[in-house]
């Protein structure tokens, strides 16, 4: 410890000499900036190669260099967990320069070393003088980087990087593991720039306590432009393994993008995709490839009201080890016609046919309607809308292992809305909107059972929807704000007396005070009430027949910034608010999911003077139920540009 000590010592002295170095730099006033060297002349530095800390040694390309020394801080404590406490001392050292010239290559790289002082102590408070567990380490991160020909049609760049936990996750999560990644890239395109390509490859490998990860990933893209033609071609092979249990796995994939859109009013855009994955885990191995294939194509006449439209879709799936597989083959076609700008005609149809496992089955399914929206009327500051839809379809399906089944559904809905706006200002407005609408719809199936069951739940069902909102908006030239309140109610008229509510309200924006401070975020609070039908319900919803469930849940975050804390220059200041939660929980819905941070509370006041930062943050937050605290304080001093 007495090591750390001196070494600390030895940091904060050059930290404060570097400190009032830069102050006496100053200018007498304290917003004034240091004085910068005049610019080279032109030609002197090719490619902007000008530093504080630059050497040139007898013709050889300059380097530009930077770094910086600091020392951390870091405290965390959860109820329950024993408490952490770390300082961390970190160099970094950083350099860039060109070889020959800039336009031949680039090379940059930064290193950073650290060592760590741990102490994990049986009790919440990091800083009491407790019996504890010490540790001590000692570990790099850094990249490197190299370009070459980075202005040309065929750069070529190589790269390598180093990540520690430890030194980037804050002790907050309890992360440990580290991460190094080494590939390059290769890119080619002509000078007459119709088509491209490219190349990489990516070699991954992650540790950490109890286990030890690799993954190397090759890809390649294509792409070519004639006429009224575009084509990309991308695939890519990714191999996985974790050597310490012995597990792979290897996905392959390859897909193909083609549109034309001639000058006419017809398009065509078709994709193939094919994937396959193979994974060799303990008990459960397993080879699934899939080709998927769809083209999708549009005709429309500028100034025409008929617009027309086409599909084909294939999917092809195997399991080479199950031996399963599934083939599905699926046409579709549809029209829209606008016989005026308020009634609208439409219809489409869709021929399916799926094989499994020795099992055929065909489907066909179609549909036509009606629309209608009225012109909007204007009175007395009132905005009122109409609207009316009529839609028919049917349905088919047979098979050698399904009974032969044909359902028809015919539904309509009507509805209407009024909206008022009252301004409040030059910048700032309410508005008010209003909307009912009814929906009446009725099921015919030709299956005996499913009629059966059809009528005991009432295939005629009337549903009535009413909304509303409440929206306030206002702006400037230092704020931006928005507010809205949603409420919603759908309920089934007769029948079941299915019931689903849902309140909604939203408010964001940011408010600057002043050039130093403002304050910003967004939060929403919903609410969500349901009541469930009476009779027939589908097996496996977990559902009871006439059961009330409801919900609440709330997100958002708010920052304040003051960028000139206490009107001293260089001190700033940020506090964060973080909510993202279930308010309450009922019973059957899914629990939060594992680690995420449901409320945070981030204090944060940085203090730079010179090339000498400091920092000091504390968070307090809620992890999977569990309170966690944290404190780090910071001190750096930088060197270079």
């Amino acid at each position: 410890m007495r090591r750390g000590s001196r070494l600390l010592l030895a940091l904060l002295a050059v930290a404060a000499a570097g400190g009032v170095a830069a102050q006496q730099e100053r200018s007498p006033t304290s917003d004034a900036r240091v004085a910068q060297p005049p610019p080279a002349e032109e030609g002197n530095e090719p490619g902007g190669f000008k530093g504080l800390f630059d050497f040139n040694w007898g013709g050889l390309p300059p380097i530009r260099t930077a770094g910086s020394l600091a020392y951390d801080l870091r405290a965390s404590r959860a109820k329950g967990e024993a408490s952490t406490m770390a300082h961390l001392f970190t160099g970094t050292f950083g350099a860039r320069t060109y070889i020959y010239q800039p336009w031949f290559a680039t090379v940059q790289a930064s290193l950073r070393l650290t060592s760590a002082h741990t102490r994990t102590g049986a009790v919440d408070d990091p800083f009491a003088p407790h019996p504890a567990t010490a540790g001590r380490e000692q570990f790099a991160s850094g990249n490197a980087r190299i370009d070459v020909f980075p202005r040309s049609r065929f750069p070529f760049e190589v790269h390598v990087d180093r990540v520690d936990s430890r030194i980037d996750s804050g002790l907050s999560t309890g992360l440990d593991f580290r991460t190094t990644s080494i590939g390059m890239t290769q890119r080619y395109r002509p000078a007459t720039g119709n088509w491209n390509v490219s190349a990489g490859y990516e070699h991954r490998e992650q540790s950490g306590t109890g286990f030890r990860d690799t993954q190397d990933s090759l890809t390649a893209d294509f792409g070519l432009r004639w006429k009224e033609n575009d084509l990309s071609v991308g695939g890519s092979l990714s191999h996985a393994r974790r050597r310490l249990v012995g597990e792979s796995s290897d996905f392959r994939s390859l897909v193909a993008r083609h549109s034309w859109s001639p000058v006419g009013p017809f398009s065509l855009n078709t994709t193939v995709n094919l994937t396959q994955t193979v994974d060799e885990f303990a008990g459960a191995p397993s080879d699934i490839s899939v080709l998927q294939v769809s083209s999708v194509g549009l005709w429309h006449r500028e100034g025409s009201p008929l617009s027309l439209s086409g599909a084909a879709r294939a999917v092809v799936l195997r399991d080479d080890v199950t031996g399963h597989g599934i083939d599905n083959l699926s046409f579709t076609a549809g029209a829209n016609y606008e016989l005026t700008r308020n009634l609208r005609l439409t219809a489409n149809g869709t021929v399916t046919t799926t094989r499994s496992s020795g099992a055929q089955a065909q489907g066909f399914s179609g549909s036509a309607g009606v629309s209608w929206q009225a012109d909007t009327l204007n009175f007395a500051q009132f905005r009122y809308d109409r609207f009316a839809t009529v839609n028919a379809s049917v349905a088919a399906s047979s098979g050698s292992q399904v009974e032969d089944e044909t359902q028809g559904t015919v539904n309509a809905q009507a509805g209407h809305s009024v909206t008022r706006a009252w301004p409040l200002g030059s910048s700032s407005a309410l508005s008010l909107t209003a909307s009912q609408s009814l929906s009446v719809s009725r099921i015919e199936s030709s299956l005996p059972a499913q009629a059966a069951q059809l009528a005991s739940s009432r295939n005629s069902q009337r549903t009535a929807l009413h909304m509303g909102s409440l929206t306030w908006t206002a702006g400037g030239d230092n704020k931006s704000l928005y507010a809205r309140l949603t409420f919603s109610d759908s309920r089934e008229l007769g029948g079941s007396h299915a019931r689903f509510q849902l309140w909604n309200f939203q408010i964001s924006g940011t408010i600057e005070f002043n050039r130093w401070r403002s304050l910003g975020g967004d939060f929403t609070l919903q609410r969500v009430a349901q009541r469930v039908g009476d009779h027939y319900l589908d097996a496996g919803t977990g559902l009871i027949p006439g059961e009330t469930t409801g919900s609440t849940s709330a997100s958002g975050e708010i920052t304040y910034r003051d960028n000139r804390f206490l009107d001293m220059p260089g001190l700033r200041f940020t506090s964060r608010i973080k909510l993202a939660q279930d308010v309450l929980r009922q019973a059957g819905t899914l629990p939060s999911l594992p680690d995420r941070e449901t409320r945070m509370w981030e204090n944060r006041l940085d203090w730079s003077v010179g090339r000498l930062e400091t920092g000091t943050l504390y968070r307090l937050s809620q992890v999977e139920g569990k309170r966690r605290d944290f404190l780090m304080f910071r001190v750096q001093r930088n060197f270079g540009d």
